[in-house]
């Protein structure tokens, strides 16, 4: 009986050493986002940029959890600080939107600026929306701000900048 019974524990250690951790983005593609929600949270919590940017997600769209702007906003500006184009263009969408805050033309401008330098291929559309809403000379002093956040300028030079 003894031997029976560690060998039972033996094979249900085995069994669970051997499980595979999900992947919190094949669970998020899927639609399953409260599976995917506390492996993105645990992620996040550890400066993980990607898991803190779709915490921002869930969090704005209340996927899987209760929408709260100022968690989305949280989330996405960790990682957008530490150079997340995708966290940076959300944020920045944030801002311009209005999504849980008041409009904020000139936010809105550095994230998606910092984006759009950083090769995202959504921001540019963003952020031509907002050339308008700006003076020349803002928009001088909001790319100076930007730049703060740009890890790899993948533009080069500033010709053509918005």
């Amino acid at each position: 009986m003894k031997y029976k019974a560690i060998f039972i524990y033996c094979s249900l250690l085995v069994l669970f050493s051997c499980a595979e951790e999900v992947d919190p983005r094949i669970a998020f593609e899927k639609g399953d986002y409260a599976k995917a929600f506390p492996i993105w949270k645990i992620r996040a919590e550890q400066d993980d940029h990607e898991a803190q940017n779709f915490l921002g997600i869930q969090y704005l769209l209340g996927l899987g959890v209760k929408r709260n702007y100022g968690l989305a906003k949280k989330w996405y500006e960790k990682a957008a600080k530490n150079g997340h184009p995708d966290a940076q263009r959300n944020l920045g969408v944030m801002y311009e939107s209005g999504h849980g805050m008041a409009r904020d033309f000139e936010n809105a401008y550095i994230w998606l600026y910092a984006a759009h330098r950083q090769g995202h291929p959504r921001a540019a559309a963003t952020l031509q929306s907002l050339v308008t809403k700006l003076s020349p000379n803002n928009k001088i002093i909001l790319r100076k701000k930007a730049r703060e956040y740009i890890v790899e300028d993948v533009l080069g030079s500033d010709a053509g900048d918005f």
